[in-house]
């Protein structure tokens, strides 16, 4: 039996098919995220224009307009362009090359393949212009065409300088994203995770609008009192700063009934990197809730937020996903932040399980608290609550019974609030009972 030469230049090729490589850098990342990939370009680009060695720099005047229709999606900015030399060597590549430039300080630009699988997730056909002050180009992908051979280059040609930055333009779009663009739902619901998630970067100048509408930041709030005081903690790990605040974003509820549970999106943790959510609202073991023993979320703890920052000049330093809407729950940064994060949630825990003893009086003190921006409070090492009284040693009974839904909303309404959760209603027709009908007799 005879053998191959061993010295034979002969190579295997394993270069991967492009139909494949297309697939699976846009199966695992959702729309919205994609269109959130395609602004922290825009961010990293005002960055680059306004450097800043704090990572706070003023981005006043700088935009990212996003146009969404039926048949079309545009995203436009004015943050500095791309040079004809980045757009060959480096921007339309899959993947940062080891020689890229830095995107800056603090970016949230990170593996080089945001733009390329955004613009194949949406359509088919996509247009990019780009002008820096002194040159312009125009690439036009097709990407059935592209498919169609081998080579992995895209054709670029020059274009006149016109408007200082960039603008992408994708047509021939998906049925599947031509549907989600129509919907208004989608829209909305785009428009709340852009406040909430770039708030940061909003506060500083940062203009973002979607059809025309300017999107608002997210008001991060807390409650602050003489009882009330947030918890607010900074930290270098290295060479990653690290920022914990925690506090009573609004009351708990009284009962779990649902009437009681609203804006749930507000509570839980928050995680950014580089002033960017990463992960929002989680009441998961990917934070604290029900990680190695700790407690485990229940709806009495709605009220409570919690905010974990990350902030390094290196963004690879930090402890999130490729598609940046995640949190590697295996980095040590990260784990080690998870235990200043159990020691910030354990007093709002034991608060509302102690303001269960007196809840009216607990009421009073929470309706005193004032809100104030939550980056804004002082350092505080500790998450101060009021102190609860001990529970009396009263034996009780529980009184079950059911009446027509109309007459138990009129005594709500009676009782002055026609929301008034059921068993709330139950509690106070009780102690109106006992008030006029039994305090007194022996």
């Amino acid at each position: 039996m005879s053998h191959p030469d061993k010295s034979s230049e002969s190579k295997i090729n394993a270069f991967p098919t492009k139909d494949f490589f297309v697939r699976m850098i846009t199966r695992d990342i959702s729309l919205d995220n994609c269109i959130l990939e395609l602004i922290d370009n825009c961010l990293d680009g005002a960055h680059r224009e306004n450097p800043d060695t704090n990572g706070t720099p003023n981005l006043n005047g700088f935009y990212a307009k996003l146009n969404i229709e039926e048949d079309m999606f545009t995203i436009e900015d004015n943050c500095g362009g791309i040079s004809v030399a980045e757009a060959i060597d480096y921007a339309f590549r899959f993947g940062r090359r080891p020689d890229a430039p830095d995107d800056g300080d603090f970016s949230i630009g990170l593996y080089g393949i945001g733009m390329k699988r955004a613009i194949f997730r949406i359509g088919k056909t996509t247009e990019i212009r780009s002008s820096t002050q002194e040159e312009g180009f125009v690439c036009n992908i097709s990407v059935d065409e592209w498919l169609g051979h081998d080579d992995w280059e895209f054709d670029m040609d020059d274009a006149p300088v016109e408007n200082i930055g960039t603008i992408i333009q994708v047509r021939d779009l998906y049925p599947s994203i031509s549907e989600e663009f129509a919907d208004d739902t989608f829209i909305n619901s785009l428009i709340r995770i852009i406040e909430r998630d770039y708030v940061r970067f909003i506060e500083r100048g940062f203009e973002i609008r979607i059809n025309d509408i300017a999107v608002k930041a997210h008001p991060y709030a807390v409650k602050t009192s003489e009882d009330f005081q947030p918890y607010r903690k900074i930290y270098k790990d290295d060479s990653v700063e690290v920022e914990i605040l925690a506090g009573m974003t609004a009351s708990p509820p009284d009962s779990n009934d649902p009437v009681e549970r609203t804006e749930v999106g507000r509570f839980g943790w928050f995680v950014f990197c580089n002033d960017r959510v990463v992960l929002a609202a989680d009441k998961t073991e990917r934070t604290v809730w029900g990680n190695e023993r700790f407690t485990r979320w229940h709806p009495q703890y709605n009220g409570f937020t919690g905010i974990l920052l990350f902030r390094a000049t290196d963004p690879n330093l930090l402890p999130w996903t490729t598609t940046k809407r995640d949190i590697d729950e295996t980095s040590s940064l990260y784990r080690r932040a998870i235990k200043e994060m159990k020691a910030a949630t354990q007093p709002w825990i034991e608060y509302t399980n102690q303001r269960k003893n007196d809840p009216e009086e607990a009421r009073r003190k929470e309706r005193e608290a004032k809100s104030v921006p939550f980056f804004d409070v002082e350092k505080n090492p500790i998450f101060k609550v009021p102190s609860a009284p001990a529970r009396l040693r009263i034996r009780t009974a529980n009184i079950t019974y059911q009446k027509p839904q109309g007459e138990v909303r009129k005594a709500a309404k009676a009782l002055g609030n026609g929301n008034m959760p059921y068993k709330r209603v139950g509690e106070k027709t009780f102690e109106y009972f006992m008030q006029n009908e039994v305090d007194g007799e022996e």
